[in-house]
């Protein structure tokens, strides 16, 4: 009889195998892949498996590529001095979704994927604002230098060409820096100073120097895995160099034949995913020209947008006026930015231009990016008081000081809110009914 029994259990228990639900990890991937980001970011907390999936280069670069949403990162101006992060709340300028990034808008950042990247005095910092992560790296130079008279620190970002991108075939981001003006203490000639930063290893190496030099502060653009910089020189003469950052190998780019002289409100943006040379021009009118470059052929340019800006565009004060392209609509609209907090969108079909916003600051078109980084190589952000924050920062003013927000961050009672959530996650995770 015992046998018996034996038999039935282990038949009841192949019953109840056979009737369980097994969900294939690709399947699993295409469920969490339409899930909100607040979620996504949930989910990772739920076990190893779900924390793997989540962060893998795969998952992020599928997810990415099925976004519809197009939004505009812009800068909440405040310079309160904490780090950088997303605010919860968006806003909409006509069809313009705008999501804020809590950080002082003159503040030098480049852009990526969805990843920021900001210089700072002897430091790199890498910012993925989707995932809230920040890490902080060293300029990898310890040793003094002489910038003409008296001693300056190892690294000001001002006095080098910096660059930021990914690898388009390891995924990996990187952050490049090239300096053709600095001297060693006792060095009578300059030394070029010319390296590469992996975020995912912290490990910066040395770089060949480009065939030309690149002037301190030259802006810079990642576009398909390649770093560009516009360099100006004597007489409006400017060169485009381009940096694979897989190969490492630097290259000259022809710019396409506008017949106007570069200025120095000539720009290069990454334009939807193609590399863009944008020229404003103001004889013998305001005008806006936008050239792109084919991805397949680096020689040849397409003029995709030529627009006469009117007088209420360019406003009175004409001097020192530059226009930045952002995005296309989906309805092919041009969103574009000038350097005076001013967000516009230029209609084709009818050659009309509207102003969306008199107050953006404009960093980059945004992405969500779920792409992982690497915690052990960087550095621990300095650390900003309650009561610092509470006197410095926009967000906390007097009319929100009563606030439950604000009573908890002055008793500082987040740190127990987050162990409350976190608990309440891992206890259900535990209760769940196993299959």
């Amino acid at each position: 009889m015992g046998e018996e029994e034996e038999e039935e259990e282990e038949e009841e228990e192949e019953e109840e195998s056979s009737n369980s639900m097994c969900i294939l990890p690709e399947l699993l991937e295409e469920i969490f892949i339409r899930l909100p980001l607040k979620s996504i970011l949930r989910f990772r907390t739920v076990s190893k498996h779900c924390r793997s999936l989540l962060e893998s280069r795969r998952f992020s670069e599928k997810r990415m590529s099925l976004q519809k949403n197009r939004r505009i990162l812009a800068a909440y101006n405040c310079d309160c001095g904490d780090r950088p992060r997303l605010l919860t709340e968006s806003r909409f300028e006509g069809d313009e979704e705008i999501v804020y990034l809590h950080c002082l808008a003159s503040r030098p950042s480049l852009s990526c994927d969805g990843l920021l990247c900001f210089p700072e005095q002897d430091w790199i910092i890498v910012l993925n604002p989707s995932t809230r992560q920040l890490r902080r790296f060293p300029s990898g130079l310890n040793h003094k230098c002489r910038f003409g008279f008296g001693l300056w620190s190892s690294f000001s970002p001002e006095k080098w060409a910096i660059g930021f991108g990914r690898d388009k075939v390891t995924g990996s981001f990187k952050v490049v820096r090239l300096c053709f003006s600095f001297r060693e203490i006792g060095q009578e000639e300059p030394v070029l100073e010319c390296g590469v930063l992996d975020v995912q290893t912290g490990v910066w190496s040395k770089l060949s120097p480009p065939p030309h030099v690149v002037n301190p502060g030259s802006k810079s653009v990642c576009v398909n895995g390649s770093i560009y910089w516009l360099n100006f020189e004597v007489g409006e003469y400017c060169k485009l160099l381009a940096l694979d950052l897989h190969k490492q190998e630097f290259n000259r780019i022809p710019l396409p034949a506008t017949g106007l002289g570069a200025t120095k409100e000539t720009l290069i943006v990454n334009f939807e995913e193609h590399l863009a040379y944008v020229n404003t021009s103001k004889l013998p009118e305001w005008r806006l020209d936008i050239w792109s470059m084919d991805n397949t052929d680096q020689k040849q340019w397409s003029k995709t947008f030529s627009i006469r800006l009117e007088l209420k565009v360019v406003a009175w004060r004409r001097k020192n006026r530059w226009f930045t392209p952002v995005a296309v609509s989906k309805q092919g609209n041009l969103v574009f930015c000038d350097n005076q907090k001013r967000l516009f969108k230029y209609y084709p079909g009818t050659n009309e231009i509207r102003c969306l916003s008199l107050d953006t600051y404009v960093i980059s078109p945004y992405s969500e990016n779920l792409v992982s980084l690497p915690l052990k190589p960087s550095h621990q952000y300095p650390h900003l008081s309650v009561e610092t924050r509470m006197s410095r920062c926009r967000l906390f003013s007097k009319e929100s000081s009563s606030s439950w927000i604000f009573q908890a961050l002055r008793r500082n009672e987040f740190s127990i809110l987050e162990i409350v959530f976190t608990s309440l996650v891992v206890a259900g995770y535990i209760c769940l009914p196993r299959m």
